[in-house]
């Protein structure tokens, strides 16, 4: 890895190239350009395990191959030293993506197989409930027959299986269910170990939503709806030992409302369909081979550690603003610039997930959603809540959270990765500031959100602070209304704004009792269930009650601004 540091602000002048960052590659002899497999495992607070397991993974796989292969394990905002414990790691060859905000399991395969080079991707569980050794049978299966898919299953007749009578019924009853809805041929899809072309990586992947259990489901189904259909059903061992993978009643229900989604996505808004349409169908691809040297501008220090990119050049600016910036960006020797914002903490797949789109002439910046950490006080955690959820965030709310791959226009670029010969037709010799996106679209540059990274930043709390930045973004949509018209607002914007005049047509017809009195408690009534959704997914999502309850007031609170 070839690495520069410089103080721009100082003007030191510029550290030799080549000096290497202490990450993934422990060492051992680099992989292929495009390795035959790359393995997935996600990761979740398994600090005292995930040595010795990641051992056996590596070792039961490689006995099966017999040629090498990249194992890419994602930590899904662990908050123990599952981190550290990876890192120190001398399994290899072996790359460590990270974030500090725990998206789910199903989010981590996605973030670890969009990072993949292999031909042929593979993922499966780190607590070794299934048995890894199957990976190199099912690619060999895979291969000779000429699959999209070989997929374990608990269900086939050579399966060796061994865990509850409970979870057995459950399972099938859900099988059952997904048969019905989706008409797929397979009698198991959650099984945590499977094996696919990369060719689904790049054009499923991107469009996939469900970040937790329902996840291998919305693969398959959004897989088989877009053409990959040859899926081949395997024998297992599984051996369950109640640890990493166990699911609680909370997480059944939300796969159960995940799965509802995917339905309603897949069968009756066609919204897969339409979403690969927009974004060019085929044609939008995905090229890994494009890795410029790439120039970081930040105030923060210790990033070159955290990124999983291996040509980075930090120009670190003692205060990070728009003046700052556009002498960085003027000084920087990158082809492609990477702006990250105070306080701001990447996912380390940042750089590496933006430039396989910066590769299309046409797409000028990626950004990503800026997410808050799990930690922080109730305030802080609140705000955070109100701005994921769609009742407080609007039609913004992909700010905050990961949502669906999209073109944007008007997107605050405080954290961007941009072409540096773009940026600098667009600002001139001005500074750079946070309206980057505007400017490019204004030369006709594209700017891509992907949500298949984050950078996590701590939220303003409640209630003053939140609500200070809520009132300086209303001040700029109204100034957005009044230059580019209504065509700029959003439908589910036009919802929100009619909330206050519903809200007190249903005040004045309560005033007035009689009938009307019953029409008018609706409207108050659906609010009222709707602050309680989000505010019971926040307590969910936080695991505090507290945090449910400010939540609910945060929203109300955003509403009167």
């Amino acid at each position: 890895m070839r690495v520069e540091r410089r103080d721009v602000e100082a003007h030191t002048p510029p550290a030799p190239r080549g000096a290497v960052r202490p990450a993934a590659g422990n060492g051992t002899r680099p992989l292929p350009t495009r390795p035959l497999l790359s393995v997935i495992v996600p990761v979740y607070n398994q600090a005292d395990s995930i040595g010795t397991n990641l051992q056996t993974i590596h070792d039961r796989i490689a006995a099966g191959l017999g040629e090498p292969f990249e194992l890419v394990v994602v930590s899904d905002g662990s908050i123990d030293r599952t981190e550290e414990g990876l890192l120190e790691s001398r399994i290899g060859p072996l790359r460590v993506i990270s974030y500090d905000r725990n998206l789910g399991k199903g989010y981590a395969i996605k973030v670890g197989a969009l990072s993949a080079r292999g031909r042929w991707i593979a993922y499966v569980d780190s607590d070794l409930d299934l048995d890894p050794a199957a990976i190199p049978r099912f690619l060999e299966t895979a291969q000779r027959e000429q699959l999209d898919f070989a997929i374990g299953s608990k269900r086939h007749p050579d399966s060796q299986v061994d865990y509850p009578r409970s979870r057995r019924i459950a399972s099938g009853l859900y099988q059952g269910l997904v048969r019905g809805l989706f008409s797929l041929d397979v009698r198991d899809t959650q099984v945590g170990l499977k094996v696919f072309r990369r060719e689904i990586a790049d054009q499923v992947m991107p469009l996939l939503l469900v970040k937790r259990f329902a996840f291998d489901l919305e693969l398959l189904a959004v897989s088989r709806a877009l053409g990959f259909r040859r899926i081949r059903e395997l024998p297992i061992a599984l051996d369950y030992r109640f640890t990493g993978s166990g699911v609680g009643s909370v997480a059944v229900l939300r796969a159960l409302i995940d799965t509802a989604a995917i339905f309603y996505r897949l069968r009756i808004l066609r919204y897969y369909g339409r979403k690969r349409a927009i974004l060019g169908g085929d044609r939008f691809q995905r090229s890994l081979d494009y890795q410029p040297l790439v120039s970081l501008i930040t105030s923060e220090t210790g990033m070159a550690e955290r990124l999983d990119y291996p040509d980075v050049e930090i120009i670190r600016v003692a205060r990070d603003t728009p003046s700052a910036r556009g002498e960085a960006a003027r000084s920087a020797r990158g082809e492609v610039l990477a702006f990250l914002a105070e306080g701001g903490r990447p996912a380390g797949n940042w750089i590496s997930s933006a430039l396989p789109f910066l590769s299309r002439s046409d797409i000028a910046a990626v950004v990503a959603p800026v997410v808050a950490p799990h930690h922080g006080s109730s305030l802080e955690q609140a705000a955070a809540a109100v701005g994921e959820s769609r009742l407080g965030g609007g039609s913004l709310h992909f700010r905050s959270t990961p949502g669906n791959l999209r073109f944007v226009r008007n997107f605050p670029a405080l954290n961007v990765v941009v072409r540096r010969a773009d940026l600098l037709e667009a600002v001139g010799e001005g500074v750079v500031a946070e309206d980057v996106c505007e400017r490019l679209a204004a030369r006709g540059k594209l700017t891509l959100y992907t949500p298949e990274t984050v950078v996590v930043t701590s939220k303003s709390p409640l209630f003053r602070a939140h609500l200070e930045t809520v009132a300086v973004y209303a001040g700029l949509r109204v100034e957005s209304i009044r230059r580019d018209g209504w065509r700029s607002v959003r439908a589910s914007t036009v919802g929100l704004l009619a909330l206050t005049p519903t809200l007190a047509a249903g005040a004045v017809a309560i005033a007035a009792g009689g009938r009307a009195r019953r029409l008018g408690a609706l409207p108050w009534l659906g609010y009222g269930a709707a602050v309680g959704v989000a505010s019971a997914g926040a307590a969910l999502r936080f695991r505090s009650p507290r945090v449910g309850v400010l939540t609910a007031v945060g929203v109300v609170a955003t509403h009167a601004i």
